[in-house]
C-alpha cells in the first residue's frame, strides 16, 4: 500500500464529496489527484494503483466516486467493487475510441472524461453533474457509445415495450438524467415509488441498469 496517496480539504464547511482516483499510471494518476486539490466541492480524496489497495480504501472509507480507466482486465472487478460499496464510477478515456473496453464497464459507469481534456474545471463541472443525478458525457462520445450499445446484441430488444403512463413518466425523467430523488420531487410521489417504477422499467427493458435502460429507450424511440 506505499502508493497510496491521501488529500483532506483545509476548509472543509463546502466540501462533502470523497473520491478515490485508482490509475495504474503514476503520472496520470499523481495528475488528477492533484487536479481535484482545487475542486471546492472535494472534501477527501485517495488514490492507489491497483485493486487490492482499491477495495480497502473502499471498505475502510466508502468513497462517494471511484475515478478508474475502463481498459484492462481488472477493470470489471474494480466497478463491480464500487458498485457493491455505492460508489459512483467516473470513467476515465483516453480518447473517444471504446473497442477496448467491455460492455459491463461501460453500462455501470456513472460518466466518463476523456484524458486529454482534464482540467480542475472539467473535474469540478463532471462531479457537479454527477451530485445533480446527472451522467458527465464529453461531446462526440454520446453518439460513440450508443453505437457500442446497439451493437451489444446480448442487450438488444426486438420486442414491443408496454409502458403504463407513469412508467412513460420516469423513463422520460431518467433520460434527462435526473436521480431518483429529483424525479419523485418532480412527479410530487415517494422516493420508494420511483425506485419501483425504475425496477419496473428495467425488467420491462431487460437492462441491468439506468443507463442501458436509457439507451435502449432511446433506440426503440421510447422517449
Amino acid at each position: 500500500m506505499s502508493d497510496i496517496q491521501v488529500y483532506s480539504n483545509p476548509v472543509g464547511s463546502l466540501a462533502r464529496t470523497s473520491v478515490l482516483v485508482v490509475l495504474e499510471s503514476e503520472l496520470v494518476r499523481c495528475g488528477v489527484f492533484n487536479l481535484l486539490h482545487n475542486v471546492p466541492s472535494v472534501a477527501q480524496v485517495w488514490s492507489c494503483s491497483g485493486p487490492v489497495a482499491a477495495r480497502e480504501l473502499l471498505i475502510e472509507h466508502r468513497p462517494d466516486i471511484v475515478v478508474c480507466h475502463g481498459s484492462g482486465e481488472l477493470a470489471p472487478g474494480l466497478i463491480q467493487e464500487a458498485e457493491a460499496f455505492e460508489a459512483r464510477v467516473l470513467l476515465l478515456l483516453e480518447d473517444l475510441r471504446l473497442e477496448a473496453i467491455d460492455e459491463v464497464v461501460l453500462l455501470s459507469s456513472h460518466g466518463f472524461l476523456i484524458q486529454s481534456e482534464l482540467t480542475s474545471a472539467s473535474l469540478c463541472e463532471a462531479l457537479a453533474r454527477l451530485d445533480r443525478g446527472e451522467m458527465p458525457l464529453p461531446a462526440g462520445l454520446a453518439r460513440t457509445l450508443m453505437v457500442r450499445v446497439r451493437g451489444t446484441a446480448g442487450f438488444h430488444s426486438s420486442r414491443k415495450v408496454s409502458l403504463t403512463p407513469r412508467e412513460q413518466q420516469v423513463l422520460s425523467l431518467l433520460a434527462e438524467g435526473l436521480s431518483n430523488k429529483q424525479i419523485a420531487r418532480r412527479l410530487t410521489i415517494s422516493e420508494h415509488g420511483v425506485k419501483r417504477h425504475v425496477t419496473n422499467l428495467l425488467a420491462k427493458l431487460n437492462s441491468p441498469n439506468r443507463t442501458l435502460a436509457v439507451a435502449l429507450a432511446l433506440q426503440e424511440g421510447l422517449v
